[in-house]
């Protein structure tokens, strides 16, 4: 490899989906096709190399815009490369199709292609977009630093595209965003990190959309934001989701969350 050229998103390929169960289907009736009849199918897929998948958390105690409990779930197929992962998903996307209010099968469904690596482990890399900003006082999280030493116990995973050009949004969210969290602590205690999607060709009646997210993120949070305060209860740390103080910058954003010791080994 020369040193000018870019490994990012040239080797194993991860196809992350959220998705919920149709309406009029309760979460138990929906986790009962899904392990029972779901699963079986997709582990006949070749080239599969890992399959895993996380129970979506209760709502948590971090303001934000977006809902919590949109998914049900969180999952992964992991292939050795790109033309692999293309020919079991898309190939077969009846197999993530969505089902009729009321039949057992998928609600919503949201999917992305990425890099087995992350892009930028935000906890020690420095994207380019930061460089002009260094010297910039910590102004976008409206926070006090919070250097809580405690483990991540949860993981935010969210995915989002721009409703502003690529560059702009860039600039916005691992400029300024990505830095206020990593440097204020408030976010990615011990687990910070990105994935730009990879895109790939796909056929318009095709039902899985994985180009509609340009980015998926990573981040580690403490035990406490799992537990809503109660009155009485002494002040925590306060932990924020910085937003752009100059108008919208994400155009939709899914994010579901979840703890990373209750994962399920589905090809063990």
């Amino acid at each position: 490899m020369t040193p000018f050229e870019v490994k990012y998103g040239t080797g194993i390929v991860r196809f992350v989906h959220f998705f919920s169960y149709p309406e009029g289907v309760t979460v138990e009736d929906g986790e009962q096709w899904y392990f029972g009849e779901h699963i079986s199918q997709v582990k006949k897929l070749s080239g599969i190399t890992r399959y895993r998948t996380w129970r979506g958390l209760p709502p948590i105690s971090v303001p934000s815009p977006y809902p919590y409990d949109r998914f049900v779930r969180m999952s992964e197929l992991v292939f050795e490369n790109m033309a692999l992962a293309r020919q079991a998903t898309l190939g077969n996307s009846s197999l993530w199709a969505a089902a009729s209010a009321g039949k057992p099968g998928f609600g919503e469904f949201e999917c992305v292609f990425l890099d087995e690596q992350p892009q930028f482990d935000l906890t020690r890399d420095i994207p380019v977009q930061q460089y002009k900003y260094a010297a910039l006082p910590l102004k976008f999280s409206g926070g006090e630093h919070q250097y809580d030493d405690g483990e991540d116990a949860i993981i935010l995973v969210y995915m989002f595209y721009y409703c502003v050009p690529a560059a702009d949004g860039e600039d916005w969210y691992l400029g300024h965003h990505a830095r206020e969290g990593k440097l204020t602590k408030q976010v990615g205690l011990r687990h910070y990190q990105t994935w730009k999607t990879l895109p790939t060709p796909e056929e318009p009646d095709n039902p899985l959309k994985p180009n509609r997210f340009y980015r998926l993120t990573e981040e580690g949070l403490p035990a406490w934001t799992q537990v809503w305060p109660k009155e009485g209860d002494p002040s925590r740390p306060r932990l924020l989701i910085t937003m752009p103080q100059f108008g919208d910058v994400f155009g939709d954003l899914l994010n579901i969350a979840i703890d990373p010791k209750q994962v399920q080994d589905l090809l063990e």
